[in-house]
């Protein structure tokens, strides 16, 4: 480090050191389940009792849980062995439009074998996020390079990349194709602009301000350009109402089942019994609340300071803390689904015009480095392990 500066050199060695580190946790994690990757994906025996023939053989199955890798598992598997469209997930229309890292990963696996899923995806999103750390760095001015670090070590990038879900490949594809924006590769841009948008449609908010912009300067060519990611997620999203699965799934969501009204579901998920409850496994809750604050403040202020410049990021670092705001208690009550809402907001607030002298986003960039340090205190200590069985 040298007048306030990474070198290239040095953050070469600090991924690697951070690549070492996750090899680590992911042995530590996997060590209760006979070491099988698999358990990364979070089946549970429910979804694997109504999907048998989709689930790959010595395969960890949840007795009782799960989480959201199991559904790009499905439908990557679906989509490229299955091809009967006969899955079943908990909601289709909510899974289906994020098929992003179901294409990829699958398309992989369907060639190496999907037995190997759980490596493919893994490779996959460490790589995609390791060449997002080199554009974040390129991006960032040059004696605040060093802040790159808070990317690389962010908790909510490596808790979704452990998970083996795609917000964290989102947000990778969305610095790599801001990094082509800024430096005037407009083919690129939109490339990696529509890779984001098919893996999650919040991407879609980073094309609206450019694309307005290109309308008022009567740049009709640029304008046409990146619309292109925002019409071809329209058509999938037709195509999945007029192609619906045999299944719509077994409980399928409308956008209002998952938000309540602002911050009320903060306040409920402190509710127990009908009465306020606060335990010391709340506390990272709290974080994630003075987290939400110290956003808001820290884009308020850049809102007013340089409109023009700023617009490009905050349009969906906005949409982002709106998302949180309004989440409904049961995001709040679960410490990954919370953190994978602040995925996007961490690398992108980065890149504020001025917003790295501001208190507020170094009282945000203090609360995440502690939560990198919970999050590998939760996976070593605090995780119970669950009853499971190998699918024979």
């Amino acid at each position: 480090m040298q007048n306030g500066s990474v070198k290239r050199h040095q953050l070469w060695f600090l991924l690697v050191f951070f690549l070492l580190g996750v090899g680590g946790l992911i042995y530590c994690k996997t060590a209760p389940y006979e070491h099988s990757l698999s358990a990364l994906i979070g089946i549970w025996e429910g979804f694997y009792e109504i999907n048998p023939n989709l689930v790959d053989s010595n395969f960890v199955i949840y007795t009782s849980g799960g989480y959201d890798g199991q559904f790009f598992y499905f439908l990557a598997k679906d989509l490229f062995v299955g091809g009967d469209w006969d899955l079943i997930v908990d909601s289709y229309h909510f899974r289906f439009h994020r098929m992003g890292l179901s294409l990829f990963v699958g398309a992989v696996s369907k060639v190496v074998g999907f037995s190997h899923y759980p490596l493919v995806t893994l490779l996959f999103l460490f790589l995609t996020f390791s060449v997002s750390v080199f554009c974040l760095y390129s991006l960032l001015p040059e004696r605040k390079k060093w802040f790159v670090v808070f990317y690389l070590f962010s908790p909510f990038s490596l808790n979704a990349n452990l998970l083996l879900v795609a917000d964290s490949l989102f947000v990778s594809f969305g610095i790599i194709a801001f990094y082509f924006f800024k430096n005037k590769k407009d083919l690129l841009a939109v490339f990696f602009f529509l890779l984001m948008v098919i893996t999650r449609e919040l991407g879609v908010l980073f094309l609206v301000p450019i694309v307005f912009k290109a309308l008022f300067g009567k740049r009709w060519r640029k304008m046409v350009l990146y619309s292109l990611p925002g019409i071809a997620f329209l058509c999938l999203v037709g195509y999945g109402l007029i192609h619906p699965p045999n299944h719509l799934g077994t409980n399928p969501l409308g956008f209002r089942d998952m938000t309540d009204l602002p911050l009320f579901g903060f306040f409920k998920s402190f509710q127990e019994g009908g009465s306020f409850q606060f335990k010391l496994k709340e506390f990272p809750k709290i974080l994630f609340f003075i987290s939400l604050i110290a956003l808001s403040v820290v884009s308020i202020q850049s809102l007013k300071e340089s409109f023009s410049r700023n617009i490009d990021l905050l349009f969906p670092i906005f949409g982002s803390l709106f998302v949180i705001l309004i989440a409904e208690q049961g995001y709040w009550r679960s410490f990954d689904n919370l953190s994978r809402m602040f995925t996007l907001i961490l690398p992108f607030s980065l890149l504020l015009e001025g917003a790295l002298k501001r208190p507020f986003l170094r009282l945000f960039l203090g609360i995440s480095i502690t939560l990198f340090v919970f999050l590998i205190i939760r996976i070593l200590w605090i995780t119970p392990t669950k009853e499971f069985f190998l699918n024979l």
